[in-house]
């Protein structure tokens, strides 16, 4: 489904981005591992066109993509979820789910039918759909960017930073609902730091340090590896 190769990114004259790659299969969760300032997020940022990386190529669905503008990415089902819970606070929580949905002409068609699936996943959003999105708690903001993702039918949802700042309940409630979408078919990417909890519900997972893919392998083999346990997980 996605195959990216090479890509290199500089803000200014730092480097960020040192060749990188990666590869998620249809129906794959994926984690891309790291701590805080490795680079996860411009990568990311680089897949879904916000960013224009300096070289590499970008391979979706059998499409190269990499010159292509974020809208024609969107359209062609390339969604990313932003980390932060970062939403569009003056909106409603509906009006919120409604601009995900108005970028691909199918997900407008359906917006109904897909709010409800949202609905069913996150109760509390359905309960305070009238209500200005600003008042959402973080864990509840975090919610409705993952269900704005939704609302553009994705092939390929890019998910960044789920469990920032986000309690140990609301954490698992996330991940756990990140693991029935991979489960009902979505393909997921997802970019974090908590990578105990990431590597529950991937497949696979790369470890990203200094803008450098360093390691790639199963997510049982990773969580079982000295180096991941001693760097990250302080075991």
């Amino acid at each position: 489904m996605l195959k990216v190769e090479g890509i290199n990114f500089a803000h200014g004259l730092i480097q960020v981005l040192f060749d990188a790659g990666l590869e998620v299969k249809e129906g794959e969760c994926v984690a891309l591992l790291g701590s805080n300032g490795a680079g996860k997020t411009t990568l990311l940022k680089t897949l879904s066109g916000i960013l224009k990386a300096s070289s590499g190529t970008v391979l979706f669905q059998n499409t190269h993509i990499e010159k292509h503008k974020a809208s024609t990415r969107i359209k062609a089902g390339l969604i990313q979820v932003p980390e932060g819970g970062k939403i569009f606070p003056y909106m409603t929580v509906w009006e919120n789910l409604m601009m995900g949905a108005s970028g691909p002409k199918h997900a407008w068609k359906i917006r109904h039918v897909t709010a409800e699936r949202v609905g069913k996943l996150f109760p509390i959003l359905k309960d305070r759909k009238n209500q200005q999105a600003s008042l959402l708690s973080g864990g509840e903001r975090q919610m409705l960017v993952i269900g704005r993702g939704m609302m553009a039918l994705p092939k390929l949802m890019l998910v960044d930073e789920p469990s920032l700042g986000l309690s140990p309940k609301m954490l698992l409630e996330i991940f756990n609902t990140l693991k029935v979408l991979h489960e009902e078919g979505v393909s997921i990417l997802i970019s974090e730091q908590n990578i105990q909890h990431a590597l529950r519900i991937a497949n696979r997972g790369y470890v990203l340090e200094n803008g450098r893919v360093v390691m790639a392998d199963s997510s049982q083999k990773l969580l079982n590896s000295p180096y991941i346990r001693q760097a990250y997980l302080g075991l």
